[in-house]
């Protein structure tokens, strides 16, 4: 039960000016706007983040970017078409798209970034995203960090949070922040809790799509692409599968065989951590990245 009133906090934080000073770039992929933001220093190893279904970004308190500028990478965030500042599609046929397009997006942000290759960290259907990225586009890519994702093989189990997503909610009238607040909630499963200042930022971000279908053509993209294990077998880069042991939604065999379609890439089980990378398990998910990539040539 969700005891704050999180439409109230997300409207403080809406109207905090410094929410509407956040300087964003914005890429070009095909009639797509990609807000993208550009955090740590220039020389920097270069990262780029990928975010999850309906999830937008939070420039300048997204607690895994900072995680990882702490580390001395040079992190790229940007919001998925559909999502947070970026351009939102009608409910036309223009809105049919699969994850090559959205890897393609990525792409367009690390050409108006002046990123040449990067590292790529993707969670859930972001991760699913980088998947696709580092088959199709390996030369722009230096390693995959999939994280919180799947393989898309048919047969694996949902966690619990499947079943929650499907209850009717205590007031389906609520604010639409209340709403966004209590998937948060069921996606962090029994994993150490967020505060709940931290899930209305979360929510206020994602607030900035009105329209209720965007996420779910998001998630139809993933659909539409299906089973990628096929695909990552022909991945020959550096990987690595990190998940939340807690994780509700995805269970730890989704890592299992995203990593052994990836040949048998190392896995990290980030303990106190559901589906959410909250800001608290940024700093551990962080280290398990930069470990990784210091065992990495460089490039």
């Amino acid at each position: 039960m969700i005891r704050t009133s999180f439409a109230a906090l997300a409207a403080l934080l809406w109207l905090t000016p410094a929410a509407a000073q956040e300087r964003v770039d914005i890429a070009r992929s095909g009639a797509v706007d990609l807000a993208y933001w550009l955090h740590g220093p220039e020389a920097g190893i270069p990262i780029v983040v990928i975010n999850g279904q309906g999830v937008a970004t939070r420039p300048e308190n997204d607690g895994l970017a900072m995680a990882l500028v702490a580390k001395g990478f040079r992190v790229i965030l940007f919001d998925n078409r559909d999502s947070g500042q970026s351009t939102v599609l009608s409910e036309t046929g223009s809105a049919a798209y699969d994850l090559s397009d959205m890897a393609d997006d990525a792409i367009a942000v690390l050409d108006a970034a002046g990123v040449a290759r990067a590292h790529v960290a993707g969670h859930s259907l972001g991760g699913m995203i980088a998947q696709v990225l580092a088959a199709e586009h390996p030369e722009r890519v230096l390693s995959l960090i999939s994280l919180s994702a799947t393989s898309g093989e048919p047969g694996l189990p949902f966690g619990p949070a499947m079943a929650a997503m499907s209850e009717s909610p205590e007031d389906p009238d609520a604010p639409m922040a209340d709403q966004l607040a209590r998937f948060y909630r069921i996606y962090e499963g029994e994993a150490d809790k967020m505060p709940d200042a931290e899930v209305a930022a979360r929510v206020t971000a994602d607030m900035a799509v009105q329209d209720a279908n965007a996420a779910e053509r998001q998630m139809t993209a993933a659909i539409n692409t299906g089973d990628r294990r096929e695909l990552l077998r022909t991945v020959e880069l550096p990987a690595l599968v990190l998940h939340g042991r807690e994780d509700p939604w995805f269970p730890l065999v989704h890592a299992e065989s995203t990593a052994a379609a990836l040949g048998g890439a190392p896995i990290g089980v980030i303990d106190g951590m559901g589906h959410i990378i909250a800001d608290a398990a940024a700093p551990t998910v962080a280290d398990h990245i930069a470990e990784f990539v210091k065992g990495l040539p460089v490039p």
